[in-house]
């Protein structure tokens, strides 16, 4: 696949946007310019989706559904792609396009299974946009981590009752 992109989100964009919740490394901001994501080249919605590539993902299929897709190495069996950490950024100025510090294996892997982690992704977004314009984000196991609640306007979710968002619980 050609259209595969790893990038970078520079801490401007953290700057930037101060209240954002439930997102990986929110008290550790040294993260946030060197965790690789998959930027994919699809558009939803005419958003750019950014995943994630955690060390520990664990189990991607989780009884409640699927939140990631695994992308093991010798040195990290456990890594993986994390859906639950979406971000959307549209604005490339926040973006930082570097060879990714990821193993080939890992590459391969991605470049592999990207149709898969394309549908997945789309089922997660569509799934939550879902939930969420019911309201019911914090009541759905599969959701109640995601970062897509800093996202609404850009997924166009049209609840307009209060969603309630409960603590995060320290990763």
């Amino acid at each position: 696949m050609d259209n595969i992109q790893f990038c970078y989100i520079i801490e401007q964009y953290y700057i930037d946007h101060p209240n954002l919740i439930k997102i990986l490394d929110v008290d550790d901001a040294t993260k946030h310019n060197t965790r690789t994501h998959l930027c994919l080249n699809i558009k939803y919605n005419n958003n750019n989706i950014l995943i994630p590539l955690r060390k520990n993902l664990g189990s991607a299929k989780r009884k409640f559904g699927t939140i990631g897709y695994p992308v093991p190495s010798l040195s990290k069996p456990e890594a993986g792609l994390d859906y639950r950490y979406i971000m959307i950024i549209n604005d490339s100025a926040y973006l930082r396009f570097d060879i990714p510090r990821i193993s080939n294996k890992q590459i391969t892997i991605i470049k592999d299974n990207y149709t898969t982690i394309e549908k997945e992704v789309i089922d997660y977004i569509n799934s939550y946009t879902r939930v969420a314009n019911k309201g019911r984000v914090n009541l759905n196991a599969r959701f109640r981590e995601s970062s897509l609640i800093n996202f609404h306007n850009e997924l166009e979710i049209t609840y307009k009752g209060q969603i309630k968002v409960l603590p995060s619980s320290k990763k």
